[in-house]
């Protein structure tokens, strides 16, 4: 009958568990609590359009707070809050220049977790860097 939809598959209890048992098997990531707590934040940090945007500036180069607020047209606040969760998860890393935090992708973390598997950023080891600017220099 082509127009009949088979509906839900039902299991005992027993055998859900079983699945469940066979499931952890396979993913032995599911039976270790602080693994899986680490890749929930590793995604969270990855599910939202602003963050996604921000380790897409990222891959071309390095970048200063102020330059990816610019990029993003975001607010300084509401960038903090992304950059930090991005930091938080180890997909980014920061350093201080003067006054300035530049951010760059965490070369380890992408391996680590494959994220840009067979890109170009990927393989590049080097770190790109820009010059500073020159009202960075004045600024010191």
């Amino acid at each position: 009958m082509a127009g009949i939809k088979p509906g839900p598959l039902k299991c005992t209890t027993d055998e859900c568990r079983q699945v469940a048992r066979h499931a952890s098997g396979i993913h032995p990531v599911l039976n270790n609590a602080k693994m899986m707590a680490e890749r929930a934040r590793l995604f969270q940090a990855l599910g939202n359009e602003t963050r996604l945007k921000v380790l897409g500036l990222l891959s071309a180069q390095e970048l200063c707070t102020c330059d990816i607020a610019v990029a993003l047209g975001a607010a300084a606040s509401t960038l903090a809050h992304h950059l930090r969760m991005l930091q938080e998860a180890e997909w980014v890393s920061a350093r201080q220049e003067g006054k300035f935090t530049f951010y760059s992708l965490n070369a380890d973390a992408l391996k680590r977790h494959r994220v840009f598997e067979g890109s170009t950023a990927a393989r590049e080891e080097k770190r790109i860097r820009r010059p500073r600017p020159a009202f960075a220099e004045a600024a010191k």
